[in-house]
């Protein structure tokens, strides 16, 4: 292990140790006591986990606390977004500084650069997420730090004001990789290509887009809340007006089908239990053979039913029934032995033209409907296409329909 990890290792050793006076410190602020936990206040001091608050007053590093915030959601009313422009303003820097000793062939310090640089887009796709995080978790719970209403509503405008810089904090990351991208390759150094744009240019559109479905929500909710504004006003008028009339009986309402539903209150249907005879559900099925059998045997009480003589039919009384059909059905019937008499080819619309009766049928109407009904009657139908066939139409539009008969060659 190397010398910096075994500090990294002592330091959480130390935390650990003295774990229950970190906890506190989250909580609030800490003070001294007896000798042990002075000696373990004086060890987290020295560490810079606990930071001096006031007299013999602790709090604890807010680095660490923010860590800890994150860690549990747990955030403060109005905390800030975190800022990325600074972040990346240094990585401009640092990129330039890059590139100038590459241009000029200096190979010292081109490894600390690189590595200054990826750390700091390393921080700012952090920043990113850490922001997305907190802003779902605010929205979530709509903004559970706090109870009153009025706050809620402060905290929806706040966030909105910061969720419309953190949007443009996020375009200049686009526009900073982009153009670092651009440059990087210009350069001939293809590892800084790589990533910017496998850490930032591939993630900004997915950074945008949560960003937005947040400013809907906020945009949302301040549009309810003005509503629900408008509504508090009206009944807080009211209420006022029930106060100062007391005495008053109130007053007649006309009901009409204009009125409102929530004037009228609807009557209560009784309601009686019936099992589901339906239901095969073998649990069901049992409880319904049991509680069956439970049931008494049912008495008749009606007298016994005399055996009637046979029902005695006079010849002649019933007239004959005889089927009606309709204009079209018997337009088809007429062409089917028109068509089966004749080779000739025969027009559907010709054929309705030349029926009175069928005048006010539609003629693409009749065409569908006697294409339906003549297909399978053993006619060949024959459409008559519109333009010219296209040759991978998904709808053929037609015009008229020839019917004749099936013609079936001698072998």
């Amino acid at each position: 292990m190397s010398e910096r990890g075994e500090q990294v290792q002592k330091l959480l050793a130390s935390l650990s140790r003295h774990s229950d006076l970190v906890a506190e410190a989250f909580d609030g602020s800490v003070s001294g006591g007896d000798k042990q936990r002075n000696t373990a206040i004086e060890a987290l001091f020295g560490l810079g986990v606990l930071k001096p608050y006031d007299e013999d007053t602790y709090r604890l590093n807010p680095r660490l606390r923010e860590f800890f915030s994150e860690h549990f959601a747990s955030y403060h009313a109005f905390q800030a977004l975190r800022r990325v422009s600074t972040t990346m303003q240094q990585a401009q820097e640092q990129w330039r500084a890059l590139r100038r000793l590459r241009v000029s062939g200096s190979a010292k310090d081109q490894a600390t650069l690189y590595a200054a640089l990826d750390e700091s887009i390393v921080e700012m796709g952090y920043s990113i997420e850490h922001n997305l995080t907190m802003l779902h978790a605010l929205l979530s719970t709509q903004y559970g730090n706090v109870d009153d209403l009025t706050s809620k509503l402060r905290q929806n405008r706040y966030y909105a004001r910061q969720v419309d810089q953190f949007l443009r904090d996020v375009q200049s990351v686009d526009a900073f990789g982009a153009q670092t991208a651009d440059e990087a390759t210009a350069a001939g150094m293809p590892d800084v290509r790589r990533l910017v744009t496998r850490r930032l240019g591939a993630r900004c559109l997915t950074w945008t887009s949560q960003i937005k479905e947040a400013q809907e929500v906020i945009s949302k909710r301040l549009f309810e809340a003005k509503l629900m504004e408008t509504r508090v006003k009206r009944l807080s008028r009211f209420s006022l007006w029930l106060t100062r009339h007391r005495t008053t009986d109130g007053w007649d309402v006309p009901v009409d089908e204009r009125a409102s539903v929530s004037l009228v209150r609807p009557e209560s249907i009784e309601l009686r239990p019936q099992p589901d005879v339906a239901d095969m559900d073998p649990a069901v099925r049992d409880n319904l053979l049991q509680a069956a059998s439970k049931l008494p045997a049912k008495v008749s009480l009606a007298p016994p039913r005399e055996e009637l003589p046979p029902q005695m039919l006079v010849e002649g009384d019933s007239e004959p029934v005889f089927e009606t059909l309709t204009p079209a059905l018997q337009a088809l019937h007429e062409l089917k032995e028109a068509s089966r008499r004749s080779a000739d080819t025969i027009s559907l619309l010709g054929w309705k033209h030349a029926r009175p009766d069928l005048a006010d049928v539609p003629d693409g109407v009749w065409l569908m409907y006697a294409s339906l009904q003549l297909k399978g009657s053993g006619l060949t139908l024959s459409f008559a296409l519109e333009g010219v066939e296209d040759a991978f139409a998904v709808n053929a539009s037609f015009y008229d329909i020839e019917v004749r008969r099936q013609v079936f060659e001698e072998s």
